[in-house]
C-alpha cells in the first residue's frame, strides 16, 4: 500500500486543481521533489503529507494513514476518496481524459487495495467505491485509445460491483463495457451487454434512460433502423418520465442535453442526418457550460457532425 501513497497525493492535488508549480509555491518543497514524491521516486514522509494537507485543504493525512495501514479503512477515508474522485471527474471536464488518467490509475490501485483490507461492515461500500473508480478509469483508458487497459478496468469494475451488491454500480460497469464494444464495432457484444444491463432491477431511473438510448444506438449501428427508431421512442418516453430525477453523483452528466446527443446520433445513423444534426446541436446547447465545453462532449459532436459543425447549415 505504501507504493500507492505518491499516486494518492497526486490524485488529491489534481482533484484540488493545483499544479505542481503552485503547490511548490504553497510549501517549502521544490517542484522536482514534489514530482518525485508523486511518482514514487522518493519516499513520502509524514511531513510531506502534512504539507499537502495544509496546501490543499483536504484530509490527506487520514487517507495516507489508510494507505500505509489499510486496516484503518473507515467511512471517513472512503468519503474522502469519493470526494477526490468526484473532483477529478469535474477536472476532466475542464481539461482532458489524458490529463487526469495517471491520477485515476493510482486512485484505482488504492481503491482495489482497500477492498482487500476493509472489514465486513464496510466491504460492500468499499467494493462499490472501487468499482466506480475502475469504471471511470476504464472510460479514460477508452478515451485515450488503450482498449486493452480499458477492457481490464471495466471487467474489474463489473466484478467489484457484483461484490458490492449495488445495482447502480453493476449497471454502470455493464453500460460502459457495452459502449466500449460499440465504438469498436462489436455490435453483437454491445447488444448482449446492454441487454444484461437492462435486466438489472432496482437501478436509478436515469441509469435506465442511458441504457435505453444506448440500446437504440446499438440497433442503429447494426443497421436495424426500424428497431432502432422504436427503441428511441421507448428511450424518449423513459427520459420524459424521469425528467424530475436528480442525477446520481456518479452520473451527474445524465441530463437532457446528453439525451439530445444520443437522440441525434441514432437519427443520424438511421439516415435522418439533418434532423439528427439538429438534435445534437440542441442537446449541446441544453448542456451546462462545463459539460458543453468538456472534451468528451465536443468529441461526441465532432464524431457525428465533423470538425466544422459550428459553421454548417443544418
Amino acid at each position: 500500500m505504501v507504493n500507492n501513497l505518491g499516486a494518492l497525493l497526486r490524485a488529491a492535488r489534481e482533484a484540488a486543481g493545483v499544479s505542481l508549480s503552485a503547490l511548490a509555491g504553497r510549501t517549502h518543497y521544490s517542484k522536482p521533489l514534489l514530482g518525485m514524491l508523486e511518482t514514487g521516486k522518493r519516499a513520502v514522509r509524514p511531513e510531506h503529507v502534512r504539507a499537502y494537507e495544509q496546501a490543499l485543504g483536504i484530509d490527506v493525512e487520514r487517507l495516507a494513514a489508510t494507505a500505509i495501514a489499510p486496516h484503518r479503512v473507515d467511512r471517513g477515508s472512503l468519503a474522502d476518496t469519493a470526494t477526490i474522485l468526484g473532483a477529478t471527474r469535474r477536472l476532466e471536464d475542464a481539461t482532458s481524459a489524458s490529463a487526469v488518467l495517471p491520477a485515476v490509475q493510482g486512485l484505482a490501485q488504492f481503491g482495489v487495495a482497500l477492498t482487500l483490507s476493509a472489514g465486513s461492515d464496510l466491504s460492500q461500500q468499499t467494493a462499490a467505491l472501487a468499482s466506480e473508480i475502475n469504471q471511470y478509469r476504464g472510460s479514460l483508458e477508452l478515451a485515450t485509445g488503450n482498449m486493452t487497459a480499458a477492457d481490464k478496468s471495466l471487467n474489474d469494475a463489473i466484478s467489484l460491483a457484483a461484490e458490492s451488491n449495488s445495482p447502480d454500480r453493476l449497471v454502470h460497469g455493464l453500460s460502459f463495457k457495452a459502449y466500449a464494444a460499440l465504438i469498436n464495432g462489436r455490435t453483437t457484444d454491445a447488444a448482449t451487454l446492454a441487454d444484461r444491463s437492462l435486466a438489472v432491477q432496482g437501478v436509478h431511473p436515469l441509469l435506465r434512460v442511458y441504457d435505453l438510448y444506448q440500446r437504440a444506438r446499438i440497433l442503429a449501428a447494426a443497421k436495424e433502423s426500424l428497431a432502432a427508431q422504436h427503441a428511441l421512442i421507448v428511450a424518449d418516453r423513459a427520459a420524459e418520465a424521469a425528467s424530475d430525477e436528480e442525477p446520481p453523483e456518479s452520473g451527474y452528466w445524465y441530463t437532457e442535453g446528453l439525451w439530445g446527443l444520443h437522440r441525434g446520433r441514432v437519427l443520424w445513423l438511421t439516415g435522418q442526418q439533418k434532423q439528427g444534426a439538429r438534435e445534437v446541436l440542441a442537446g449541446l446547447a441544453a448542456m451546462p457550460d462545463e459539460h458543453r465545453e468538456a472534451e468528451w462532449a465536443t468529441t461526441w459532436v465532432r464524431t457525428v457532425l465533423g470538425d466544422n459543425y459550428a459553421t454548417e447549415e443544418w
